[in-house]
Formats: C-alpha cells, structure tokens, sequence
C-alpha cells in the first residue's frame, strides 16, 4: 500500500514537468534549401458592384490548386527573399454571379522566379513576359516564403505564445504594403513527433490600391525529427474596400499546404536549368505583361503598373496605378480594316477624336504624323480639354499596319499625374503589334 502510494505521488509530481516540455519550433531557411509544395485555395463570398446606379453583391467563388518545386536562391530577414519555381501544375476556376473563368499556367512559363521585398512579391517567367491571368496565378497563391516565420524561432512550451513578424505578416498576407497587424502564434500541442500550433490574428494592408483587412485563423503542423513545418491549414475572412482598379468585395478563404522536403535539386531547378537568370536587378522586358486580342487582331506589351479593367469585343480599358493611386486610363479601340498598303487619313482621324463622347478640346498640343520604323503608320493628337466635365489631357494614336489593321489608342491623363504618366502613352504604342503575313 505504501509503495503504491508513492508510486502515484512520483506519477503526480512528474506530470507537470511533462506538459512543460519545451519544444524547438526553429527552421532556419537557406539557399540552396528544396521544397515540393501543393497548395489548394477555396473561396466564397460576395463582389460588391454598382450597376445601373445600384449597389449589387455578386456571388463570388474560387477554386485553385497549385504544385511546384521551389528552390529558395537567397534569404534576408530570416526568410527566403528570392526563390525559383518550377510548377508542375497551376490552375484556377473563378465563377463571378453566372460567368466562369478558367485560368492555367502554359507550359513554357512552369519556371518562374519569386522574389520578395517590401513591395510585396514579385514574379517573373525566365522564358519572357507572362499575361496578367498567368502574372496572378503565380503571384496571389499562398506565399510559402513566409512558413519559417510563422514560427517562433526558439523551445516553447504548450500555450505559449510569440509574435509573428511583419514581414512574415506581409508575405502570407500577400500585401503590397502592410499598414499593421496583431498576428501571433500559438503551441497548441505535442504528441507522435508533430508540433501543433496555430496563428490568430487581424493583418491590415494595401493590394493593388485597395485597402484590405484581414483576420486569420490558421493551423500548422511541425514535424519535430526533421524540424521543419510539413502543413499548414490557413483560414482569412477578407474585406477588400473598392480600389481604383478592383470593385470591393467580403470573402472566405481557406488554403491547405503540403510541404515535402527534397534532398536535392530536381533538374528543372539544378544550377544548369537556372545559369542564364539574372543575377542582380531583373531586365525590363521580363517585368512586361503581353495581352492578345481574343479575335487575333492586335497585341500589346505593357508595363504591369497597367491593368486591365474592361474588355467587350472592341474596346480594351486600362488603368495606370502609380504607387497604389489612380493615374492614367487607356483605351484600345480596334478600326475597321483598311485595304493593304492603305489606312484612314488624318482627317478622318481627327474628326473621330474631335467626336470622342463627353469631350471638349480646349488646346491642342501635338498633332501630326509620328516616325515609325517598323511598317507602321502612326498619327498622334495631343490636347488638353474636359472630359464629362473634368479637366484632362488626352492622347490619340492612330496606329496602322501594312496589311491595313488599324487601332486606336486614347490615354487621358489628369493635369496632375502629367508627371507621373510621362511617355507611357508611347510605351503602349510602341508595344502594341499586329498579326504577321501568313506565309
């Protein structure tokens, strides 16, 4: 009786010391480090829309799944910085009120370099510009550069608790810029080898313009042996004020990730398969983003501070964004074809322009024909004036092939993003090309 008495006492006072076990929740990434990941998104919610006058909610839903191998390049504020993916899958499906959009990564972009900083995360395809479908496919899935920080770097026991930090906060938000967040971790238990622990919290940030708050709710699974994070479960309702380039919208987002650890570089990531990337700031070229008439009638390379915001079959919107803030809109305008070798004259070009809805030319800046030495003909109209009532400056180009397709590209410019807006309405020009002669 007494052994047994005792014996219980040694249970009772050991327990406590077993629930206080610290545990080492610490991965310390670096370059070279290989992972394969597989990352599924699930949202629903509302787009929030003005139409005809009257405030509408849409219904909203996405499904996205994402599998690649990422090789982290270079690490900075404990986390990787720039990384190179290989995708081997990257899909979407958006349905918006009745209309469904597919999206999905061509093959010969799988090979993408991922650098973070703190304007946010940029993306570039090694093989050249991406379109903006295939620019937000690998850009506004769940950001795995931020997993090493959503721990807390040191042995914690169950229910304590550590701050995650901001630029771990900003990459698995996937801000532009973060205004503040109350993200924290949690060890909710141990047990068979697996570290549970959870991050709660409210992020608040910018993303394209728009400001967006966020409350998390997430849980991660750390695998002691190999000490590295293997899932991660990641929960966000989403509140998205409207921006100048995105209506507002209140969603639910869950993302499930998978993380593998490999032991060495799959070939499509080995040193030779990323010899040619560049090394120190990124070629302009590989930061543009291609757009493609969907009747095959034109294309346009542009900056990706542009973005499309309304297509119908013969209209293409654009707005220009300088550091969040609206600064300029285009407009795409196919013509009627003319016969090889021929276009609309200059008259008939301004004529047109002075027709232009809701505009006034008060003086006019520029107008004439613009040296092209590509085959194109080219024919520019500058001038101030007032559209619907605000004061604008406008540029009109008629652009003409020598097979007779024609474009029209108007920017509209407010006096005070003259500055800002610069040239940019001949970077479109120049980036805008038809189709070639068939052979």
């Amino acid at each position: 009786m007494i052994r047994r008495t005792v014996a219980l006492c040694a249970l009772v006072a050991l327990a406590p010391v077993a629930a206080a076990q610290e545990v080492a929740l610490t991965e310390a990434p670096a370059s070279g480090d290989c992972f394969r990941y597989h990352i599924e998104l699930d949202l629903t919610g509302k787009l929030l829309v003005t139409l005809d006058g009257k405030a509408e909610a849409l219904r909203l839903e996405a499904r996205a799944r994402h599998v690649f191998r990422e090789r982290t390049l270079t690490v900075t504020e404990g986390l990787p910085a720039k990384s190179a993916r290989h995708y081997e899958e990257a899909v979407s499906a958006t349905v918006v009120d009745v209309e469904k959009t597919n999206r999905a990564l061509q093959g010969d972009r799988a090979l993408v370099v991922a650098g973070r900083g703190s304007a946010g995360l940029q993306c570039f395809a090694a093989a050249g510009p991406l379109t903006r479908d295939e620019l937000d496919l690998v850009t506004e899935h769940f950001n795995p550069q931020c997993v090493t920080g959503l721990l807390p770097g040191k042995a914690v026991k169950v229910g304590d608790t550590w701050a995650v930090s901001a630029p771990a906060a900003q990459a698995a938000c996937l801000f532009d810029g973060l205004i503040k967040h109350t993200l924290k971790g949690t060890l909710t238990a141990v047990a068979d080898g697996k570290a549970t622990f959870t991050i709660t919290g409210t992020a608040d940030g910018i993303e394209h313009g728009a400001k967006v708050a966020l409350v998390v709710s997430a849980t991660g699974t750390y695998d002691v042996a190999a000490k590295r994070v293997s899932a991660l479960t990641w929960k966000q309702t989403d509140d998205r004020a409207q921006g100048p380039v995105a209506p507002a919208s209140k969603v639910d987002v869950v993302v499930t990730l998978k993380r593998e650890a490999l032991a060495d570089a799959p070939k499509e990531l080995a040193d030779a398969a990323l010899a040619n990337l560049p090394r120190g700031d990124v070629p302009a070229e590989l930061l543009l983003l291609k757009y493609a008439d969907p009747k095959g009638r034109y294309s346009l390379t542009h900056g990706r501070d542009w973005h499309v915001t309304g297509q119908t079959d013969e209209h293409l919107i654009l707005r220009l964004l300088d550091k969040g803030e609206f600064a300029a809109q285009a407009t795409v305008a196919v013509w009627k074809k003319a016969e090889p070798g021929k276009h609309a004259t200059a008259d008939e070009f301004k004529k047109a322009v002075t027709a232009t809805p809701g505009w006034v030319a008060s003086r006019v800046l520029e107008d004439g024909p613009v040296p092209s030495a590509d085959g194109r003909w080219v024919y520019r109209v500058a001038a101030e004036g007032k559209l619907d009532e605000r004061a604008v400056v406008q540029t009109f180009h008629l652009v003409a092939g020598p097979r007779g397709d024609q474009v029209a590209l108007t920017v509209a410019v407010p006096p005070e993003k003259l500055k800002v807006a610069g040239t940019r309405d001949k970077e479109l020009v120049a980036g805008l090309t038809f189709p070639a002669a068939q052979k």
